[in-house]
């Protein structure tokens, strides 16, 4: 389980980012034109640019670029021709680490216009306005999965996911 940010293309959200965030839902699976493989590709170098620790990764089926998944990072991020995300693991102490990198990051999704949309407060996210909530979002929700795997606070995951 992830506490996920989608990255929605400006000129695309009209007057309500919500509705915009549910058409995500009725996208089809789709390659990217020429052009916009092109900019996906610009704005994944442009990430890594800003954080030259975080790794970028195809995957094998279809077209999507992932950083963040190699090298553990606090924040992983999705490209795809339909969907952008930023997103990170309830299963972390804190979101504070992952929230440093929202920072660092969201300039540049906003330069490759972009907002990033936050369905769990249902509003554009703001980083200075919405961090605390989304801590204390985290930390309620972490919480109440290691309460439901017996209260083992570092290791819930892995009584669900097996390691």
């Amino acid at each position: 389980m992830s506490y996920d940010l989608y990255l929605l293309k400006k000129d695309e959200i009209g007057d309500d980012p919500s509705a915009a965030y549910e058409r995500l839902e009725e996208l089809e699976d789709r390659e990217p034109t020429s052009e916009e493989e092109r900019e996906l590709r610009q704005l994944a170098a442009d990430l890594q640019t800003a954080n030259p620790g975080v790794d970028l990764v195809e995957s094998p089926r279809g077209f999507v670029l992932q950083l963040g998944y190699e090298a553990l990072r606090p924040v992983t991020i999705d490209i795809g021709a339909n969907e952008v995300t930023m997103s990170w693991s309830y299963g972390a102490d804190e979101a504070t680490p992952a929230l440093e990198e929202v920072r660092l990051y969201l300039p540049i999704f906003e330069r490759h216009g972009y907002v990033a949309y936050d369905p769990q407060l249902e509003r554009l996210f703001d980083v200075d306005r919405d961090s605390q909530a989304a801590a204390g979002l985290h930390d309620h929700v972490r919480d109440q999965l290691v309460e439901a795997c017996g209260g083992e606070r570092r290791s819930w995951w892995r009584r669900i996911f097996g390691g």
